[in-house]
């Protein structure tokens, strides 16, 4: 008998358990994020944001890039967003972004005109919440009533580390959206590959690095190079390369400049329609002639790819441009690396899609066509 009372006990003890344990469950669950509750959020401005309870329809301004982010957190579930930028829009079209999440193709983008976000349209929209970046339109948004957290960006003194901006918008988002967030562990797989390039490259004498050149626009009027507090102030650094244009920040430079540089590698970003072939070719500019610059003698020009956005600033895709970038810079180090393989595995792993040779190759080589449209 008492041996049965024993075991009654400790069984009664384990219920309570289980149940105290179901109820702090529940309680977290009812006061996290993604439920029904009016909350506050610090954005990344500084700035305490009271949010509705219920987060139905997002508005995304800017960056540029995150809509795309909001998509890879909802696991390509797009049917909250009711605007994106034109150019999101024009990305999803071009790109595997569109098959990964076709919702986005019917989102409005049409509170930009002319290349200008028009406030009243935005907010004909009937955001929940508008995710922006910049102080410039906080109190346009305050007095509408419109809920709006600002997100990180160098150009509001945020971290110029893609990887770091990244974590840092998910982070934001996993407070104002709640639920499961689905690009869990891309970041976490993007700081092994930080690593894993920092071991590499880190024996390379200052004198052998390699001195590289990154434009990240250029057309018929002015080139503009992307230097210190810039995006491309990180990759260099990544990979252990000289930015040749560091000192010079993100302005406009002229050819003379970029004789006196002689970097030995270029890259183009997709903010440009030019391609490598145009500076082989001599017709990036008019009265531009690259053919005195040691990276197009030895056609050493590579151009970032598009993927679910634009490489060169931060997206869901930056563990991948990392290697890609590395392997760029230093093809010996990273001989290894087969980057459609690493596209391929990558997509598979964090996206659940299998892509074909020729839509890793498209990826992989952006064409004029990809470059940033406004409108």
């Amino acid at each position: 008998m008492e041996e049965w009372r024993s075991i009654e006990m400790k069984r009664c003890k384990r219920l309570r358990s289980r149940l105290v344990g179901a109820v702090v469950v529940l309680a977290a669950a009812l006061t996290w994020p993604g439920s029904s509750e009016a909350r506050t959020v610090r954005d990344h401005l500084g700035l305490d944001v009271d949010l509705p309870e219920k987060i139905e329809r997002i508005a995304v301004v800017a960056p540029l890039p995150l809509a795309s982010v909001v998509a890879v957190y909802q696991g390509g579930d797009v049917r909250n967003l009711v605007g994106i930028p034109p150019d999101l829009l024009n990305t999803a079209r071009r790109s595997v972004l569109g098959k990964y999440a076709p919702g986005l193709l019917s989102v409005s983008s049409d509170f930009y005109k002319g290349g200008s976000l028009n406030i009243e349209e935005l907010l004909n929209l009937k955001p929940d919440v508008v995710f922006y970046s910049g102080a410039v339109h906080t109190e346009t948004y305050k007095k509408a009533g419109t809920p709006a957290v600002a997100f990180t960006h160098p150009n509001i003194g945020g971290s110029v580390s893609t990887l770091r901006t990244l974590e840092m918008w998910l982070d934001l988002m996993e407070q104002v959206l709640g639920g499961e967030n689905k690009a869990r562990g891309i970041v976490a797989y993007g700081r092994e590959v930080e690593a894993e390039i920092a071991r590499r490259v880190r024996d390379i004498p200052r004198e052998k690095r390699a001195r590289v050149l990154i434009l990240s626009n250029y057309n018929d009027t002015a080139i503009s190079v992307s230097g210190r507090k810039t995006f491309g102030e990180y990759w260099c650094d990544a990979v252990g390369a000289v930015n040749v244009g560091l000192d010079v920040g993100k302005k406009n430079v002229n050819m003379e400049q970029i004789y006196d540089w002689a970097p030995d590698k270029v890259f183009l970003t997709t903010f440009t329609a030019l391609v490598p072939q145009n500076l082989y070719d001599n017709t990036a500019g008019p009265g531009h002639d690259w053919s005195h610059v040691p990276a197009v003698r030895n056609r050493d020009c590579h151009k970032f790819p598009l993927g679910m956005h634009r490489w060169w600033p931060p997206c869901t895709d930056t563990p991948l441009a990392l290697w890609w970038f590395a392997k760029a810079v230093y093809p010996d180090l990273f001989e290894d690396i087969d980057i459609p393989l690493k596209v391929k595995e990558y997509y598979g792993r964090f996206y659940g899609m299998e892509l074909t040779d020729g839509e890793v190759e498209k990826l992989l080589s952006p064409g004029a066509e990809m470059r940033r449209d406004f409108f």
